[in-house]
């Protein structure tokens, strides 16, 4: 076990005795109140706590049974300084229960607080600390099935570790998914479709909606964990509409148990981001959606960012403008073009998170879904999204879905890594799409300070430089390889451009700045 699940198994608080503690700044910590009280149903009983930070503002926060009579509240403070908190429930010996702790300096690198829209930069995202954040996403909708019967979870945590060492920052996950159509069954021992275990008491031909599977959301947790401490987004699908779940009636009080009970024990991992569900438009109910999205901003004190996979016509009739934060579609076409148009619907950070699925090792008849590409064509589509000025997320046929080989190391992590490192060299939250600069390719622009182009395949080219102070330094930089290139300098005036000769045909980006 991590030293993070130390800390949260730890018994913080028992029957309202109140312990003081030290919490690192935005760590999520558990406080535990037990009650004798033999109930039906111990997750109907209704459980909350009042937090108060050290300014003396109150936030309200949901909580929940976590098995043999304890009831949890899971908070993570955002002020270093002393916090308090008090409960309120249905149930006496969990009422008016008090504990407090100090919130200290988070000595975590990794954490850098909430994930937040940039006001300044609204195309961009930002952390609360202020740190930059490019986001690298993949796709792994059965993540939290590796390990699943294993609490010292080495494969899933070694898996992450190489997530890291790659520098993917967002992993898109469903919060339970059972199985895929197109590879119906436990086809494998690494085809986790269905699960080993069940989210839900019962099956997924006869569930109680009512009551939780808790070893399942306790290995839950464990993955939360692990990726909180390397500082990775989760992104947390809470519903599927094409992975053959059996979900409770919409808007029955068990699918609001559901929703709360995921805002009620993640809310309080700064690294969460909440989606309604993984192909949304199945869902043709749109009443049904927007009552979601309220109840999550009702009931998640955090306010982490909230969007929906792949709705484009809720999106395009600007149903969602008020209640989302930024935009996640899938687009398997005019990638370039299809960022631009949703940047001109409104100023948010907008994402093609399903665009490509890089095939296996053994080339492009390697597969589990019925689609694949190679890298060089995955990572290509990449590039033409981010320039312009949109986001992204992988997918490997052997990870996305409930097919999962963690051993693999595909040549796409390494393209993304390259993506990635380039992006981060540049002040890209500054730059916006300006391909009318350029005679060849896509630019995006900053004019006069720095300029990034990007051509699909080499070629001469002209861009038009003005405004610019002082002379501009020109690199090329090798998408696939991560080479670099000196370009030369560069003045205002058009500029003709040639791509090294040694690279051949391939793509090629060029970084201007001063």
């Amino acid at each position: 076990m991590n030293d993070l699940s130390l800390v949260l198994t730890l018994v913080t608080c028992i029957s309202g005795m109140a312990q003081n503690i030290n919490v690192p700044k935005w760590q999520p910590q558990d406080f535990e109140f037990q009650s004798s009280t033999e109930h039906d149903n111990p997750f109907m009983v209704q459980f909350s706590a009042t937090v108060a930070n050290p300014d003396g503002k109150e936030f309200k926060t949901l909580g929940f049974y976590d098995g043999e009579g304890v009831w949890k509240v899971r908070v993570s403070p955002n002020k270093e300084g002393k916090w308090s908190l008090i409960t309120h429930s249905d149930d006496p010996n969990l009422d008016n229960k008090k504990a407090s702790f100090v919130c200290v300096d988070n000595p975590n690198p990794e954490v850098h607080g909430g994930l937040k829209v940039d006001s300044q930069n609204p195309y961009h995202f930002v952390y609360e600390d202020g740190t930059r954040y490019f986001m690298n996403g993949y796709e792994c909708d059965w993540l939290w099935a590796l390990d699943m019967t294993n609490p010292e979870i080495k494969t899933l945590e070694a898996f992450l570790d190489k997530m890291f060492k790659y520098s993917f920052n967002h992993i898109i996950l469903n919060a339970y998914a059972h199985d895929c159509g197109w590879r119906k069954g436990n086809t494998s021992g690494d085809d986790y479709g269905p699960p080993p275990m069940y989210a839900w008491l019962g099956s997924n031909e006869k569930p109680d909606h009512s009551r939780f599977n808790l070893p399942y959301w306790k290995h839950y947790d464990r993955m939360m964990d692990s990726l909180y401490e390397r500082g990775i987004i989760a992104h947390i699908m809470i519903k599927v509409y094409n992975k053959m779940v059996n979900w409770s009636p919409i808007g029955s009080p068990e699918d609001d148990l559901y929703f709360k009970w995921i805002i009620a024990r993640y809310g309080a991992y700064p690294n969460v981001v909440w989606c309604f569900s993984k192909e949304a438009h199945n869902e043709k109910n749109l009443d049904y959606k927007l009552t979601r999205f309220k109840l999550i901003r009702e009931n998640d004190p955090y306010q982490r960012l909230i969007t929906n996979h792949d709705d484009d016509k809720a999106y395009d009739s600007r149903a969602y403008d008020s209640l989302l934060d930024f935009r996640a579609d899938q687009h398997h076409s005019k990638w370039h073009e299809k960022i631009l148009e949703q940047r001109k619907q409104r100023a948010w950070p907008v994402s093609n998170v399903e665009f490509g699925y890089e095939h296996g090792p053994d080339g492009i008849k390697d597969m589990t879904y019925g689609v694949v590409q190679s890298p060089e064509e995955v990572c290509r589509r990449a590039w033409e999204i981010c320039l312009a000025g949109g986001y992204i997320a992988y997918y490997y046929t052997y990870t996305a879905w409930d097919v999962i080989r963690p051993e693999h190391t595909p040549p796409g992590y390494a393209y993304f890594k390259n993506l990635y490192d380039f992006f981060t060299s540049t002040e890209y939250w500054k730059m916006n799409p300006a391909s009318e600069l350029v005679s060849e390719g896509y630019c995006l622009a900053n004019p006069g300070n720095e300029y990034i182009v990007f051509l699909n395949k080499a070629k001469p080219f002209t861009i038009k430089i003005e405004d610019a102070d002082k002379a501009l330094k020109g690199k090329w930089y090798h998408p696939f390889t991560g080479e670099k290139a000196d370009a030369g300098i560069l003045n205002n005036g058009v500029v003709e451009l040639k791509p090294p000769v040694s690279w051949g045909e391939v793509p090629v980006a060029l970084h201007i700045k001063i």
